[in-house]
């Protein structure tokens, strides 16, 4: 990407960095921006949540995307094992059962 300096040296006019931004891969409609998240990642039957990873998110559907280097490094981090002597810290995450609609009773209508 270009900065600012690169475009006064070239003596082209500024560009807004919004208008720079890549949009969005998923949606079509927003923009993407720089920013740090959490990932959530199964290792076997482990949930394991890797915080501070720099990604590219959507202003507008907030679909997220990796550059290379850090999808690699994700892949290094699952490939480890993630080692509980090397977590930051850890988390009690509520886990729910998903069931299948009950079937009507016979009330015939929307009771709220």
């Amino acid at each position: 990407m270009r900065s600012s300096a690169d475009t006064a040296r070239d003596g082209g006019a500024a560009v807004d960095p919004v208008d720079a931004a890549p949009r969005c891969q998923s949606c079509g409609n927003g923009r993407l921006a720089r920013d740090r998240i959490k990932t959530a990642l199964w290792s076997g039957s482990r949930l394991v949540v890797v915080e501070d990873v720099p990604a590219l998110v959507c202003g507008y559907c907030g679909e997220q995307f990796y550059e290379d280097e850090t999808a690699m490094r994700l892949d290094m981090l699952k490939g480890g094992g993630f080692p509980s002597a090397e977590a930051t810290r850890e988390m009690v995450v509520a886990v729910f059962a998903f069931e299948a609609p009950r079937p009507d009773d016979g009330g015939g209508g929307d009771e709220r």
